[in-house]
């Protein structure tokens, strides 16, 4: 019983548009059969430029299918990001200080306050920044309930300085 031969094209890569090149082919493939692509990932030529450590291979795509970066592009604007998460961190801070710091419990509820609407402003003026909308509007939620326990700290610690319960 003999073995089939294999379908037409496999094993093979499809033809090079620019001709045929140098190096290895595909299987059952020599450089007289025609032009066949060599293999991704092949070494350089001699004469070709080899890339340095950290530089992309000329034609090559980057890492995950990613296009080469180019130098002088735009960098990603990840302001908006930060000054969300920064506002949701104040906030967090500002409801522990609150309670027990009531004198110093308000700059973090203020800044998580500012930096919130703030940074809603800026996703306003740039919808594509939307993804950190919810760290803003907690942060906004927070340094509130932060602002609100500081005036509540407040009030209780002079009513009791008031009327000497603390006193012993």
């Amino acid at each position: 019983m003999s073995t089939p031969p294999p379908p037409p094209g496999y094993g093979t890569l499809p033809p090079d548009p620019d001709g045929p090149q140098q190096g290895p082919y595909p299987i059952g493939q020599t450089p007289g059969q025609g032009a066949g692509q060599p293999y991704p990932g092949t070494p350089p030529q001699y004469g070709q430029q080899v890339p340095q450590h950290g530089q992309q291979a000329p034609g090559m795509p980057g890492p995950y299918g990613q296009q080469p970066a180019h130098f002088g592009g735009q960098p990603a604007n990840n302001t908006v990001k930060t000054v969300g998460i920064v506002s949701t961190v104040a906030g967090v801070i500002g409801i522990p200080a609150a309670c027990c710091c009531w004198f110093i419990g308000w700059i973090p509820a203020l800044v998580a306050l500012g930096t919130g609407v703030y940074g809603l402003s800026q996703v306003k003026d740039d919808p594509t920044q939307a993804d950190s909308k919810p760290f803003l509007i907690i942060g906004i939620v927070l340094g509130a309930l932060g602002l609100l326990l500081t005036i509540a700290s407040a009030i209780w610690g002079m009513a009791s300085f008031a009327t000497g319960f603390n006193d012993f």
